[in-house]
């Protein structure tokens, strides 16, 4: 495997990808807080099958929101730590 001795920031470029990683976790956020009314199933009936259903479908939403918000906080925690370091990045080339 090759080694690499010198790395390059463009601190533009790093900005970018910091605002857009910001961007993504704001934009999933907001999709999951506006269509969870439209995902959350009412049972068309009172027999088991439709009641079934629905607690199915509920149950798979829910799981499927945590999981979600828990990848928002992970693009969230990416760009903090892309923030944190590139600064310090940028310091050491300016010493």
């Amino acid at each position: 495997m090759a080694e690499i001795n010198d790395i390059r920031i463009q601190p533009g470029e790093v900005g970018d990808v910091i605002k857009q990683l910001d961007d993504l976790a704001n934009r999933v956020q907001h999709v999951l807080t506006t269509e969870a009314p439209n995902l959350t199933v009412v049972a068309s009936g009172t027999d088991e099958v439709s009641q079934r259903i629905a607690q199915t479908s509920n149950a798979v939403h829910e799981s499927y929101a945590k999981a979600a918000t828990l990848g928002t906080g992970e693009i969230q925690e990416v760009a903090a730590t892309l923030r944190a370091h590139s600064g310090k990045i940028q310091e050491t080339d300016l010493a």
